[in-house]
Parts: structure tokens; sequence; C-alpha cells
């Protein structure tokens, strides 16, 4: 064989080598995106998790039937815009229901013109959630929640909470839910209004409510022979009136045919001394739940500029209710609370505390003199109860009280229901469910917004619904890191991309040559 014959054979030795390492690099590539694209996971790398979708919305996508085309119709140059396609991506992920496509208004004029006139925008800013011809629209002003205590000083808002979650899976809920729980709020015994759109109104509450897919209406309960028909709950909210037996008997009859019942009662003083009593007090204390006759103080948990009535709560049981406040520390802030507490175990009911004070907190009974207050003998000793809920146990013995299904903890007492009225064990009290909270201040428009309290409420609604994929989500706080460098700092960093990585490459260059010539 030639010379030229074996250079020839080496070449095409090589060649092919080369070739079959290519096809090989190539399938390795190929096999390494097919199992990426089908096995796949986001990870979320941010101290808040802002992107990591919560328990609910999970669930609400599992649960989709049908599909939901999503349109973001955003300025990609927005501050929002990076955060929504991001969290929207992993809606899409989670559900092949979820059909994602964005709509720049400034580059696809076409587009974004047929979009408007489909949908009737009229803004720059908005997502679209389409399906079977139902539409729910999500403005970009609701997705953050801004801080703007530095407008003074010249300084731009600040976003200090990404409600994206929040809004896109209500808007998803809305779409799918086709039932509507019927919510009724008593009125006539001077309760909070839902047409009140005053800082002491809850006009916000309602617009909760229906955000959830909830049907809200009013009712007078004085002089009613019977709860409106298909109402699934009854909600009391800061009344100052006496509830008469009628009334009471009514409320008992609901509660015995499966009914929900959310109290929220304000301490509210008596001009004949103590605090007005609502006549609700033996209806909850027949189900071991005990109103206290006092006001909540809590020392170690104050509001700076509030007076010593004004907590702020970060101590919660271990419930669906309360959950997602103590997995995000969102507090809970009430103005004016009482006590509520378990009062005795009841047989077949399951009793949980939702939030209480610190263990300096102190139920204050001395209401006559409120102006020195101070722990004394007589006084209700903290940790002390603001809220509690209570469901009916399974035939199983497991507590109704979670909704996850998960049996009570230590913080839970069994209870032993032995009213005449009801039997306690019997099929009928299967579906019971009360929650009573000693403030109601916390769920009116000038308070609703205040950190974890819209959140308190929310889930309170919708467990009392027995809604489990509808627990709310709470708005999660957006990263904002700074590299803060002086002066010199920059000068040394400069020198050191500018000279120091060069002259070391160099020298390293050197070294090898150095070596290799030895």
């Amino acid at each position: 064989m030639t010379d030229r014959q074996t250079r020839t054979k080496k070449a095409m030795t090589e060649a092919s080598t080369l070739g079959v390492g290519v096809v090989l690099v190539a399938a390795l590539l190929a096999l390494v995106n097919y199992f990426g694209w089908k096995y796949h996971k986001r990870m979320d790398w941010t101290a808040s998790e802002i992107y990591s979708l919560s328990e609910k919305s999970e669930n609400v996508l599992k649960e989709l039937a049908q599909d939901v085309d999503v349109v973001v119709y955003m300025e990609p140059t927005g501050e929002l815009y990076g955060p929504v396609m991001e969290l929207l991506a992993r809606y899409e992920a989670a559900s092949p229901r979820l059909i994602l496509r964005e709509v720049d208004p400034g580059r696809n004029l076409a587009e974004a013109q047929e979009l408007v006139d489909r949908y009737r925008i009229d803004s720059d800013n908005v997502i679209v959630f389409d399906s079977a011809g139902e539409r729910r629209f999500v403005e970009a002003n609701d997705l953050a929640e801004y801080d703007y205590s530095g407008v003074q000083f010249g300084q731009g808002p600040r976003m200090v909470g990404f409600a994206g979650e929040q809004q896109f899976t209500s808007a998803l809920l809305e779409l799918t839910q086709s039932e509507r729980p019927k919510v009724v709020f008593t009125s006539g015994h001077g309760e909070l209004q839902l047409s009140d759109f005053s800082p002491t109104g809850l006009s916000a509450a309602r617009e909760l409510l229906e955000r959830d897919n909830f049907e809200v209406e009013s009712w007078e309960s004085l002089g009613a022979s019977s709860v409106p028909e298909g109402v699934e709950l009854i909600a009391i909210v800061g009344p100052v009136g006496n509830f008469v037996q009628p009334e009471i008997d009514l409320l008992e009859s609901f509660l015995q045919a499966g009914g929900r019942l959310l109290v929220l009662l304000d301490p509210t003083l008596s001009p004949a001394g103590g605090l007005v009593t609502t006549g609700l007090e033996s209806l909850l204390g027949r189900y071991g739940i005990e109103v206290g006759n006092d006001i909540v103080v809590d020392p170690a948990n104050p509001l700076p500029f509030f007076g010593a009535d004004t907590i702020y709560v970060t101590s919660y049981g271990s419930h669906p209710i309360t959950r997602s406040l103590a997995q995000a520390q969102l507090p809970t802030i009430l103005s004016l609370a009482r006590s509520v507490t378990p009062a005795e175990s009841i047989e077949g009911y399951a009793i949980t505390e939702l939030v209480e004070t610190s263990a300096e907190g102190w139920g204050e009974s001395d209401l006559d003199n409120l102006g020195s207050i101070q722990l004394d003998e007589g006084d209700l000793a903290g940790p002390v109860s603001i809220g509690v809920a209570l469901a009916a146990t399974g035939d199983d013995g497991a507590a109704g009280g979670d909704a996850s299904g998960e049996l009570p903890d230590e913080t839970t007492e069994a209870v032993d229901i032995d009213s005449p009225e009801s039997d306690g064990g019997s099929e009928q009290n299967r579906g019971e469910r009360i929650v009573v909270l000693g403030d109601a201040t916390f769920a009116t428009n000038a308070q609703l917004q205040n950190v974890g309290n819209l959140t308190l409420l929310s889930n309170t609604l919708n467990w009392l619904a027995e809604r489990e994929a509808l627990v709310a989500i709470a708005p999660k706080t957006p990263e904002s890191i700074r590299l803060s460098l002086t002066s010199s700092e920059m000068r040394r960093i400069f020198w050191f991309v500018v000279l120091g990585l060069p002259l070391a490459v160099i020298a390293v260059g050197v070294a090898i040559h150095q070596r290799r010539k030895r």
C-alpha cells in the first residue's frame, strides 16, 4: 500500500470517526431535549417563592374540564410584564387545558386591534381569560400592592406585594365553577352592611366574595319564618342589638340541618356596664364556644401610634383557615377584640383555636376602668384565643374541622353536644361548621387590606362553604436585591477586569509555554 493510499485511508478513518462522534452528540442532545420537554420541572429560587403555585391553584388547574385561553395584552417594558409571564408559564405547565398567548400592543398592531375589537378592551395592560364564550379580565393595576411612603421624598412607588396568583386563580374559578354558594348577611341588629362604602362598611368584603364566585345577599332575620332557600352560609358581622328567641331557634335549626355560620363579634360597651349581649352567646355556648365579656390586650404585640386595644396576631392554630397565614408569616391586625375560647368538650364535634395572643396578652374584664388597664386576678391570662372553628366529626371519628382530612392536633378539642335539640352523633349533624371571631372591624373597608386580614376572611368563608380548593392565596413579596458599591470598590473591580484577568491569562500561558519547552 502506497503512502498516498495510507494517508487516504487514515483521513477516511478520521472523518468517519468524527462523523460518528457528531451523530452521537446530536443523538445525545436530542435525547436530553426530549426528556427535558417531557419531564421538565420549573424551579423557583426566589426567597419568597413568588412564582411557586399554591396548593389552591394546583387543585384548580387539575380540575379544569375545559380549555381556557389566556391572552396577555401588556407592554413588555412594564414592571409587571416579567412576573406575569413567568407566573402564567407555570400555570400553562401545570395544565394542558390552559393555552397562553401574548400580544404586544406596540408591535403587533393588527393582532392588537383584533383583540380590542373582540374583547372590547380599553386598557393596554390587561390579561384576558376566555373559555367557552365566558370571559374574565384581570387589570394590571390589580396585580400589585405599592408603598407610596417615599413619594414625599422624591422617590417612586415601590411594589411590596404581587397578587398575580390570587387574581389569576380567582379568574379561573369564576370561569369554571358553575355552582355559586349562597351567603346571606343578617341585618336589623346594627350589623355592618354590605352596601356601605364607608371605612366601616363591608363593600370590599362583598367584592371579595363575588370574586370567589359567591352569591351574596342581605337578610332581615327578624320576623322571618325560615332561612331563604338555597342558603349555605349565614354571616353575622358586628351586631350591637339583641337577637330574639325565634331568630335563635331559626339559626339553630339551620345549623342542625347542616348549615354553616360565621359570627364576628366586636366587644361593644353597654351603657349599663359590661359588654352588649347579642343573644348569640347562649347558642354558641351549646356548641362549646364561649364568647368572653372582656377586651383583649397584648403588650407584646402593639402597633405604634395605636392604643393597647389594637394588636397584631402572629400565632395561629393548625387549621386550613390559618395555614397560608402561618406559612407566609402574615400577621392579622385586630382592633378592639374580645376572647373566644373552647368552653367544654362536646361529643361529635371538633373545635380548633384559630388565632391567639402572645403569652403576655390577656382578656381585660374590668371594663369600667379602661383608662389604666393591667393584668388582675380576674382577667383571662394569655395566650388568649380570639377565634375558633367548629366542625362536626365523621362517623369514623375524623375531625371535620380540618378540610384537608387531617386529624386534629393538640390545639384541637373533641367536643360533645348535649343540647336537648340535638343528639350530637346523628347523621343530620354531619355538616355543621361554625367560625366565631372576637373582632368584626378587621373585615371592614378600612382594615381588610391590612397584611393578613383579607386572607383570614377569605379562607374562613371558603372553608365554611367547604370549598377546599378555594382557600385564599396571600400576596407574595417581590424580591428587590441591590448591590451597593463605593467608588473605590468600583475602581478596584474595573482594574481587576481590565488588567488583572488579562495579565493572569498571559501569565498562565507563559508558564505553560515554558513547561513545554523543557
